[in-house]
C-alpha cells in the first residue's frame, strides 16, 4: 500500500511538470508573438512616418511641380484624393483624377497646367469629388456645361454678325475675300471659343499657322479682320479691350512687289499691238477702255451700264464696288465714250457693260492677263500697271497732285475729306482726263501732244 501511495505521489508530480510546460510554453509563445505583433505595428508605422505622409497632407507643391521635366515616357506624379498630374514625353502637362461610379472606374481631364495652378487644380478636384458622391460622373456635367455656353458670345457667331452688318456697305469681292480667310483660317482655331476667353497669344498662333503654309498676305489679313471682330464684341458690351494691336509686328516683315509695266518709252507698240489684237472683242474693249480710265481691274470689270451717264460724260462707281469704300466718279474722254457707244449694241442690255455672252458673266482678270500675253507682254505689263503707267506720267507731266490721287481712288486726307473725294477737283479732272486721252492718241502716230506745267 506505501509503494502505491509513493508512486502515485511521483505520478502526480510528473502530470503537475508538464502542466507547468505548457502553460510556460504557452506564456513564451504568446509573449514573443507579441514583441513580434508590436515589432511589425510599429515598424509599419515608422515607415509610414518616414515615407507617406500623413492622410490629408499634399504629396506635390508647387516648387516641385514646377521642377518636373518631361520623360522618354508618359510620367504621373501623385497628389493625394486621387489626383496626379500627368507628364507627355511632348511636354504636355495634364491635371487628372482617378475616381470609381457606379463600380466603374473613370479618369476625370480637370485642366493643362501652368494654365491651371496646383491651387486651382485641387479645387476642380473637390468640385468634381462632390459631383461623384451624389453619383454624378463630372465628365458628363462638365460635356453639359460646355454645351451650354451661350453661343452668342462664340467668335464665330460675332463674326458672322459683324459681317452680316457690313454686307451692304463693301464689295462683294471684298466680302467673299473676308469671309474666305474666316472659314479657311480662322474659325478651325477661334470659332467655337467664348470671345471672352480668347487672348492675343491665341491670336497671333492662328496668324502664323497660316504664314507657315506660305500665305503671309492671308496672315497679315487674319490679324486685323479678328481686331475687327474684338471691337464689334465691345460695342456690344461684351468684352472691354482688343488684344490684336501690334500683332502683326510679331510676323514676318512683308516683301512689297510692285506690280510689272511698261515705261511710257514703250507704249507706243503696245498700244499699236492691242489695237491689232484679234481675240475677244470685249476683251480688247476692254484693254483699250482701262487705258483711257486706268481704273483698277475690278472697278472695271464690273462696270454696270445704269452706272453710266452719256449725258454727263461720266462713270458713277458706287460706294461698295471701291477699294476705299467710298463713291466714286471718272470723266469719261470723248474717245472712252466712243468705245462704250461701240459696246452698247453688244451688251447694252444686259447689266455689265463687258459682259461675256458664252459664260453669262463678265470678262475675268485673267481674260486680260490672257490677251497680255498673246501680245507678247507677259511679265512686263499688268492690269494695274495702268495705274501705275498713268500716274507716274501725270506727275511728270506738271498735274496737280491732290488731282491725281483723287482719280486714282486712293485714301487721301481726314474721314471728312474723303467722304467728299470723289467730286473733289471734278473740272480740273475732267479735263485732264480729255488730255491724257489725247495723249494716248498722239503715242499712237509718235507724238507727245501734252503741254508743260498743268499745276493748277
Amino acid at each position: 500500500m506505501k509503494r502505491t501511495a509513493i508512486q502515485s505521489s511521483d505520478e502526480r508530480l510528473e502530470s503537475t511538470r508538464v502542466q507547468a510546460f505548457f502553460i510556460a510554453y504557452a506564456i513564451t509563445g504568446n509573449l514573443l508573438q507579441s514583441c513580434y505583433s508590436w515589432g511589425y505595428k510599429w515598424g509599419y508605422k515608422l515607415i509610414f512616418a518616414l515615407f507617406i505622409p500623413p492622410k490629408g497632407a499634399a504629396m506635390l507643391t508647387d516648387a516641385k511641380v514646377r521642377k518636373i521635366k518631361p520623360l522618354e515616357k508618359r510620367a504621373k506624379y501623385a497628389d493625394e484624393k486621387g489626383m496626379y498630374l500627368e507628364v507627355l514625353p511632348t511636354g504636355g502637362m495634364y491635371w487628372r483624377l482617378k475616381f470609381r461610379i457606379n463600380g466603374k472606374e473613370s479618369v476625370f481631364s480637370i485642366g493643362i497646367y501652368p494654365d491651371i495652378s496646383l491651387a486651382n487644380a485641387r479645387i476642380e478636384r473637390d468640385k468634381a469629388k462632390l459631383l461623384i458622391q451624389q453619383g454624378i460622373n463630372p465628365n458628363e456635367a462638365k460635356k453639359r456645361q460646355q454645351q451650354e455656353i451661350d453661343q452668342d458670345n462664340l467668335f464665330k457667331t460675332l463674326a458672322i454678325e459683324w459681317m452680316e452688318n457690313r454686307k451692304d456697305m463693301i464689295k462683294e469681292g471684298t466680302y467673299q475675300r473676308d469671309l474666305t480667310v474666316f472659314e479657311k483660317d480662322i474659325f478651325p482655331f477661334l470659332g467655337k471659343l467664348p470671345i471672352d476667353q480668347i487672348k492675343g497669344k491665341d491670336v497671333l498662333d492662328c496668324a502664323k499657322r497660316i504664314e507657315d503654309r506660305g500665305a503671309q498676305e492671308m496672315a497679315k489679313r487674319s490679324i486685323p479682320l479678328v481686331g475687327r471682330v474684338f471691337r464689334f464684341a465691345i460695342r456690344k458690351g461684351l468684352i472691354e479691350n482688343d488684344p490684336t494691336p501690334h500683332l502683326g509686328e510679331a510676323l514676318k516683315p512683308r516683301k512689297v512687289k510692285n506690280m510689272a509695266r511698261l515705261d511710257i518709252s514703250e507704249f507706243p507698240p503696245f498700244l499699236l499691238r492691242m489695237d491689232k489684237y484679234h481675240g475677244n472683242f470685249l476683251v480688247k474693249s476692254a484693254l483699250q477702255f482701262i487705258t483711257l480710265t486706268f481704273v483698277r481691274t475690278g472697278e472695271l470689270i464690273n462696270m454696270e451700264w445704269s452706272e453710266v451717264d452719256f449725258d454727263a460724260k461720266e462713270w458713277r462707281i458706287p460706294a461698295y464696288k471701291m477699294k476705299m469704300a467710298l463713291p466714286h466718279i471718272v470723266p469719261l474722254s470723248t474717245q472712252a465714250i466712243a468705245i462704250l457707244q461701240e459696246l452698247h449694241p453688244l451688251t447694252g442690255h444686259k447689266q455689265f457693260v463687258f459682259y461675256n455672252h458664252s459664260t453669262a458673266k463678265p470678262i475675268s482678270n485673267n481674260a486680260l492677263l490672257s490677251a497680255i500675253r498673246t501680245m507678247g507682254y507677259m511679265g512686263k505689263m499688268t492690269g494695274h500697271g495702268f495705274r501705275g503707267l498713268a500716274s507716274t506720267t501725270l506727275h511728270e507731266q506738271g498735274y496737280m497732285h491732290d488731282a491725281i490721287e483723287v482719280q486714282l481712288a486712293h485714301k487721301t486726307g481726314n474721314a471728312v475729306s474723303q467722304a467728299y473725294n470723289h467730286a473733289q477737283h471734278l473740272q480740273y479732272r475732267t479735263k485732264m482726263m480729255q488730255e491724257w486721252s489725247d495723249f494716248i492718241d498722239g503715242l499712237r502716230q509718235n507724238l507727245v501732244p501734252f503741254p508743260k506745267n498743268k499745276r493748277a
